[in-house]
């Protein structure tokens, strides 16, 4: 049995919950009453000394009374792991978070669960087809979450020798092979994946792509589609914005570049481009702003800031803007 570890959203889940446990402790009303109430003194002794049945029914008698107390429905969930039940604290926790999206307790123990169920599912699919398409892409996934992407390419690559237009598989190798560079191996791959089903991530990985092959062309009407397919996505609207400042079409260019900073106003990647498209309508006080916010949000983003303001950045080879 190999020992897995919770594909990419579980594991960006568990990431936002340490974060939120080191920075934002909650501390209210609810919290002193239900430290203040026998049943849940009683209730957290009872589990501590391993008595599950009295405190589950401490707890029961306590959430009748106060239904939406998330510290209540944690200390149930609690009690449910220590009992093995996971689908049932899985329940508790997740009214817990709608009772208080913030409950740093709730979303610790909600990550710790969701992890475990996700655990159970891949040993039952290990079990049940062990050398399935499907086990195979969640080996990918985990691997990938990891940042062990060439384990990660192999695993898409048995997957899709198991079944050949899965298109979970397609879409994720063909990532890994645009992110190495590996265009012309990875348009083949968005192709096929176009060819199953049109979808977003196909479109704009065919975008970045033909940008770094220098079809700028052929990559607009990609960026195009995936804007078409998710409008509010921005790193789309960079890449568009990238694609037609290499048309020297820097108007439209700004244009778009503006609705990506709409979009997502502390996108550094943004200003870039848009400092580039400035540059390329010889407009060089607006591409020296636009290139000066672009380095305040990267020196924010590196956790320091830039004693002075550095001149504006000189035009860099192709690829150099957009998110590519």
């Amino acid at each position: 049995m190999r020992e897995w570890i919770p594909f990419r959203r579980l594991t960006l889940a568990a990431a936002s919950v340490a974060v939120l446990a080191a920075a934002s402790p909650v501390v209210d009303a609810q919290a002193t009453r239900a430290e203040a109430d026998p049943r849940m003194t009683g209730a957290a002794r009872a589990l501590s000394a391993g008595d599950l049945d009295r405190a589950r029914q401490l707890g029961t008698a306590y959430l009748k009374q106060h239904p939406d107390d998330p510290h209540g429905r944690v200390l149930l969930a609690r009690i449910e792991i220590g009992a093995g039940h996971l689908e049932a604290a899985y329940d508790q926790l997740r009214r817990a978070v709608s009772a208080d999206p913030r409950n740093v307790d709730a979303l610790y123990y909600q990550g710790l669960v969701t992890a475990r169920l996700s655990q159970s599912q891949f040993e039952h699919l290990e079990s049940m087809a062990p050398g399935s398409a499907r086990l195979h892409q969640l080996a990918a996934e985990s691997l990938e979450s990891q940042d062990r992407r060439q384990a990660a390419e192999v695993e898409y690559e048995a997957a899709l020798a198991a079944q050949p237009n899965l298109l979970e598989a397609l879409l994720g190798l063909a990532k890994l092979r645009r992110i190495r560079l590996a265009c012309d191996e990875a348009v083949p791959l968005y192709e096929k994946a176009e060819a199953s089903r049109p979808t977003f991530d196909a479109a704009y990985g065919l975008g970045v792509c033909e940008s770094a092959r220098q079809q700028d062309e052929a990559a607009a009407a990609h960026f195009e589609r995936a804007i078409a397919r998710d409008p509010l996505a921005a790193v789309a609207w960079v890449g568009l914005g990238t694609s037609l400042t290499h048309l020297r079409r820097p108007v439209e260019a700004i244009a778009k570049l503006r609705r990506a900073i709409a979009l997502e106003p502390d996108m550094g990647e943004a200003y870039y481009a848009l400092g580039m498209a400035y540059q390329a309508s010889n407009d060089k006080v607006n591409a020296g702003a636009a290139f000066r916010k672009a380095e305040q949000l990267a020196a924010a983003a590196a956790g320091d800031a830039p004693s002075s303001p550095r001149p504006a950045a000189a035009p860099r080879g192709r690829g150099a803007g957009g998110a590519h």
